[in-house]
């Protein structure tokens, strides 16, 4: 996969050192309320929750395939090949 930079390895880091401090601490406790709070802003920094943009490439492949899907069609519906047309394309193999 993709090599990840210096920030997002100090920010797992951060993320998985706050975690371990989540299991000692208390649930009714104001540090629990701190932690979580800090977890929920190093989350937000990481950018896993953030829309992907789409490459023009791919877009451009994709739109291609559609249009080479109803080109497809549309000319199979205006000229039907008879069968025995359609068996003249397929060679017999050679002994």
């Amino acid at each position: 996969m993709f090599a990840k930079s210096s920030t997002e390895v100090k920010l797992e880091a951060e993320i998985n050192a706050l975690l371990d401090k989540l299991e000692s601490a208390q649930k009714d406790s104001e540090e629990y309320d701190t932690i979580v709070n800090h977890l929920t802003a190093l989350h937000n920094l990481t950018g896993k929750n953030r829309f992907k943009q789409i490459s023009p490439d791919t877009v451009l492949i994709v739109a291609a395939n559609i249009f080479g899907i109803l080109w497809l069609t549309r000319f199979e519906r205006e000229h039907v090949l008879p069968s025995r047309n359609a068996f003249s394309f397929i060679r017999m193999p050679t002994r």
